[in-house]
């Protein structure tokens, strides 16, 4: 090879290199568009193989991602809050609305807000049912529960929202009238002339769903009017930005609610943190085999094509090509498969997706099970299809590369 000193020498030589480079591509590329061609059904196989790992791949993923956060919003956002303040001692707290502001002020924390709870009894078309009683701020943004009919709770003395369960097993429905018995002698009150219980009659404003369905809901206001104590509360929800953060929250928390119970939901809930945990388990191995269901077919048949090929690769040698040729077309091979795969697989998943946007898997009680989609985590999949078919078509590649073209012409192997 001619050495250049001056620059424009170095320049044309790198062109020179980059043109030969290119050729050497190019040449591969069309052995292995036209080794492909030549088997339209292995080459259909593979493509299939590609385009059904990640048709269901993607869907699968998106559905358990729909499920996680669904589940997250119910039981948190719409249910119990991620930080929960019960107290230290006894049975409720005495300054409820004094500590909900003082816990609004702490950083990350979105809201806080009182709940009274109270074991009550609700009467209805000749049935009684045993229910928990909570009493809660309407106006707060967030509740212990999602109204799934009817209208969301106001400041009255009138009116309850009643858990879905209950009303199908008393036939209530909205605008029903109810007879409701409150417990109220568990708490400290003033006056208790009463038997220690209060009797009311409420008109059923709206029903509620999925955690909540067993439960009933009025104004904490009325309800701790009637325990004698305006300021009393069960407990105080803390709603803050980040669900997975609120074990880091919670020691902020503690020291603004001093001799207070305070536990993030994962350690209050285990149901939830394992049922959360399981579903990240299910994603990892639904990933991982969908990886599988990719690189065994792949690596499987690009092995066997390599093998029916040992005449052509001799010749091939013969004519001057490398073993970096060889393994580069053999490769490419791979690369074309991987992304006809994709493309039909992605076009399949995109659809899929859609559907069940429009036909969710699973909905009760407005738990509606929608996929969660992202072009981020598309994007992701399919780089991570593609590489896995890159490396299942390696083996077979080195193998093209590594044979003996004289023992292949020789007729020996």
């Amino acid at each position: 090879m001619i050495e250049w000193t001056n620059p424009v020498g170095r320049w044309v030589e790198r062109e020179l290199l980059l043109r030969d480079l290119a050729m050497r591509i190019g040449v591969s590329f069309f052995l292995a568009s036209r080794a492909l061609r030549e088997s339209l059904l292995s080459t259909g196989l593979l493509i299939l193989a590609v385009a059904v790992a990640i048709g269901f791949e993607v869907p699968s993923a998106a559905n358990l991602q729909g499920y996680r956060g669904e589940l997250l919003a119910q039981s948190l956002d719409d249910g119990f809050g991620d930080v929960r303040v019960r107290p230290g001692r006894g049975v409720v707290l005495h300054d409820a609305e004094a500590l909900s502001a003082r816990l609004a002020k702490v950083p990350g924390v979105l809201e806080a807000t009182p709940v009274l709870a109270a074991p009550a009894s609700v009467r209805g078309h000749g049935h009684d049912t045993s229910v928990t009683l909570f009493g809660v701020d309407p106006l707060a943004l967030h509740h212990p529960y999602r109204v799934i009919a009817g209208q969301t709770l106001r400041e009255s003395r009138d009116e309850v929202l009643l858990g879905a369960s209950i009303a199908e097993r008393s036939g209530l429905t909205v605008g029903d009238q109810v007879e409701l018995r409150v417990l109220l002698s568990t708490y400290p009150r003033l006056v208790l002339d009463d038997g220690g219980y209060g009797v009311y009659t409420l008109t059923v404003r709206g029903l509620v769903g999925f955690g909540a369905s067993n439960g009933a809901f009025v104004s904490r206001s009325f309800l701790a009017g009637e325990m004698g104590d305006d300021d009393l509360a069960s407990a105080v929800l803390v709603h803050v930005r980040d669900h997975m953060a609120a074990p880091a929250i919670v020691p902020a928390v503690a020291a603004a609610a001093p001799g207070a119970q305070v536990r993030a939901w994962m350690d209050d809930s285990r149901y939830l943190h394992s049922s959360v945990r399981a579903v990240e388990t299910l994603a990892g191995a639904s990933w991982l085999m969908g990886v599988l269901a990719v690189g065994i077919p792949v690596l499987a048949l690009l092995y066997i094509s390599t093998l029916n090929r040992r005449r052509q690769i001799g010749l091939l040698t013969a004519m001057g090509f490398t073993r970096v040729d060889l393994f580069v077309t053999f490769l490419l091979q791979a690369l074309i498969l991987g992304a006809a795969g994709v493309a039909v697989g992605g076009l399949v998943a995109v659809a899929l997706v859609r559907y069940l946007i429009a036909h969710p898997i699973f909905d009760w009680q407005s738990f509606v099970v929608r996929p969660v989609l992202t072009v981020h985590d598309l994007v992701r999949t399919a780089v991570a299809i593609l590489g896995t078919v890159l490396i299942a078509g390696s083996y077979p590649a080195w193998r093209a590369a590594r044979l003996d073209p004289s023992r292949i012409l020789r007729g020996i192997e």
